[in-house]
């Protein structure tokens, strides 16, 4: 049962149905709270306003009971709402799976993956895995999304996508996912090429007091900047650029005097060229590895299960490299 309702809503929310609720009216209500106003969703959804308006209240009027806290500044949804929405995230990835186990019995070659990466992992080992896998899934269709662990575990859940590839400090304490490790890697303090600290062996401690730039989407407990210092024993620098754009925090340092924090991997991939080198440390760095996490008891259909052995294989040639 996800967060944010209980069961006894949704039964007492089922019980209430007068009419059959229609798949579009679930997927304008998933649309509009997403977007947090009616007009955003209609947009969104290439529909008019009127017409998003209405399939909604015919909704509401499905299930008896109200679904979106409506004032000037948007919409919200209802305890009756979040459950709602929750079922119906699950019914959509279910459907999505039954389409691509269909086309794949039909031999069409087609489907459907949805998938949300961190950054890093954004812009080295998935782009090549994504392009082997096109090589022979030509009409396979990805969606890829950007997101930040632990953020990205309620999408898992729910199956809003089919896989998180990204940065993790450690194995998820999570029933409801699997975890596959797919490449050991440490984070790296990282400077502008002819950095006065270039060239110098240096220690965390070291750094403090330096001018950082810090990528940071959110502020969830598995902060990556703050773990860093926490964990060496030493306060988090105060000097401080916060970016929720990675572009723009390496962008930053590449420029200026800045110090920021990268996976070492980044550097592995030769085709990625960059304008920061990092840092010779002497001790350790803490460990972020990249791991691909999917639902847990789920059965992936054939597309979905031919790109993960995809990233498997990306990612023991990464690992050879």
């Amino acid at each position: 049962m996800a967060a944010g309702y209980s069961a006894r809503s949704f039964v007492s929310c089922r019980s209430a149905m007068t009419s059959p609720v229609k798949l579009s009216q679930l997927r304008h209500l998933i649309a509009v709270i997403e977007a947090g106003t009616v007009r955003l969703a209609s947009r969104r959804l290439f529909l008019s306003q009127s017409s998003v308006t209405k399939s909604i209240q015919q909704l509401e009027e499905a299930v008896g009971t109200e679904l979106l806290h409506r004032s000037s500044h948007g919409v919200v949804p209802t305890a009756a709402g979040q459950a709602l929405i929750a079922r119906a995230k699950t019914i959509e990835s279910e459907l999505r799976e039954a389409r691509n186990d269909i086309d794949n019995i039909r031999g069409a070659g087609l489907g459907e993956i949805k998938v949300v990466t961190s950054p890093t992992v954004g812009m080295s080992l998935l782009p090549r895995a994504i392009l082997s896998f096109k090589r022979t899934r030509p009409k396979v269709s990805i969606q890829i999304h950007e997101g930040v662990y632990p953020d990205i575990l309620q999408a898992v859940r729910t199956g809003e996508v089919d896989f998180a590839v990204c940065l993790v400090p450690e194995r998820p304490g999570d029933e409801g996912v699997t975890f596959e490790m797919l490449l050991k890697d440490t984070v790296t303090p990282a400077v502008r090429t002819g950095h006065p600290f270039e060239q110098r062996r240096m220690k965390l401690s070291d750094l403090v007091n330096a001018d950082w730039v810090i990528y940071r989407r959110g502020r969830s407990g598995m902060d990556i900047f703050e773990q860093t210092f926490v964990a060496a024993g030493l306060e988090p620098p105060l000097s401080t650029i916060e970016c929720s754009s990675f572009a723009c925090a390496v962008a930053l340092a590449e420029r200026g005097d800045y110090v920021t924090l990268v996976p070492k991997q980044l550097f592995s991939d030769r085709a990625l060229r960059w304008g920061i080198s990092p840092l010779l440390m002497q001790a350790a760095m803490p460990s972020w590895h990249v791991a691909v996490i999917y639902r847990a008891k789920h059965e992936l259909s054939p597309v979905c299960l031919a790109f993960l052995e995809e990233l498997k294989a990306e990612s023991m040639m990464s690992a050879l490299t």
